[in-house]
């Protein structure tokens, strides 16, 4: 169903920033240079709670800090690396992590290979979304931004091959392919996500997933037209994880049947279209996501339900206005769906209506149809 979330005041405080003069030079000819930035907001939400209890006089507990260290150790070889923590809401408990690390080896500009832990290049704002101060919306739009799978497309452990093409008269190419494996806690959104997706009276408890492989590619296209250009990006997970059930944990009244425990596959493939166009002080971004989960539970989940393949849909449109160097506004539209095939819940509510509640999913708002 569509997910309508009000933020509405967010403030931030940027203490150093990676744009500005809080950097430090180390070493005689200045090898290491050193970013850190520190910001502190505030959630405020009109009905539902956004991971925390933002309905309920609002939160503080949204904040991210960050120090990188990067170095040039030759004309060819770059090194960096970058601790961070956040807090948001339920997520992060501001736990120190590495948010990336690289060595970066440079042959010419349209080929260089980077290998470590890779800022996965989804859309026009993910390799950026960890410095705040970079762009003017703090809350990018959940609709191909989601803070729930965030850790899950954040960066990879492999490989990355990236160059810059110039192409005369069309414009020049910016693309990226990458390999490897990601990584998300057991006890994170993601894992909750698919808990959801079980029959609500089996009390389903996913853990221990172990990603397999991760696959990411993205060319962005800048235009003739100075301000213009395109991007499509995708990428594919495949990761398992162990299924245990608990009857105890009832919620409904039938009595729950028990089931061995199991283990899940699942794959998620997803692709993002962006268009943006900047022109004078004005800048226009819009962005379409579209992600397949494909699941395999023996037992489970019947091969041939709604629940073991099905599509998200997002899409947002921007924009934003620089009035000075240090003043801008901005505002965004943004509608997201969790099943695309059944955008107005209808489905899930006759689905719940047939069974009491049996075959999974979450009681149907009220108002909604319901069959005899």
């Amino acid at each position: 169903m569509m997910k309508r979330t009000a933020i509405l005041f967010s403030f931030i405080l940027v203490f150093l920033s990676a744009q500005s003069a809080g950097a430090f030079e180390l070493g005689s000819e200045g090898q290491v240079t050193i970013h850190g930035f520190i910001t502190q907001g505030y959630l405020l939400s009109s009905d539902n709670k956004f991971f925390g209890d933002t309905d309920n006089g609002g939160t503080y507990h949204f904040n991210e800090r960050g120090i990188n260290f990067t170095s040039d150790v030759s004309d060819r070889l770059r090194l960096g690396i970058q601790f961070f923590s956040r807090d948001f809401g339920s997520l992060g408990e501001n736990e120190v992590t590495i948010d990336w690390a690289y060595a970066d080896y440079s042959f010419t500009e349209w080929a260089n290979f980077k290998a470590g832990k890779l800022k996965m290049p989804q859309g026009l704002y993910n390799t950026s979304r960890d410095v705040d101060m970079l762009r003017t919306s703090v809350l990018l739009p959940q609709s191909v931004y989601n803070e729930g799978w965030r850790d899950s497309i954040n960066a990879l452990n492999g490989f990355e091959y990236y160059g810059y093409a110039p192409a005369g008269k069309v414009g020049s190419f910016e693309y990226h392919l990458m390999g490897g494996v990601n990584q998300f806690d057991d006890d994170g959104p993601e894992m909750r996500l698919l808990e959801d997706q079980f029959p609500i009276y089996l009390g389903v408890d996913v853990s221990n997933n172990e990603v397999d492989r991760t696959y990411v590619g993205s060319v962005l296209w800048e235009t003739p037209l100075d301000g213009l250009s395109f991007g499509v990006s995708g990428w594919e997970m495949n990761f398992n994880a162990d299924i245990t059930s608990n009857p105890d944990g009832s919620v409904t009244s039938p009595p729950a049947p028990t089931l061995k425990p199991s283990e899940i596959e699942v794959t998620q493939t997803g692709w993002t279209t962006s268009l943006q166009y900047a022109v004078g002080d004005f800048v226009f971004s819009t962005e379409y996501n579209r992600i397949n989960y494909e699941m395999v539970a023996p037992g489970y989940i019947p091969e041939d339900s709604a629940a073991a393949d099905f599509d998200s849909e997002g899409y947002y449109g921007m924009i934003t206005y620089r009035f000075t160097d240090w003043f801008e506004l901005g505002t965004y539209y943004s509608e997201y769906y969790a099943n695309r095939d059944d955008k107005d819940g209808e489905k899930s509510a006759q689905k719940w209506a047939l069974s009491d509640g049996l075959l999974g999913g979450y009681p149907p708002r009220p108002g909604a149809p319901r069959l005899p």
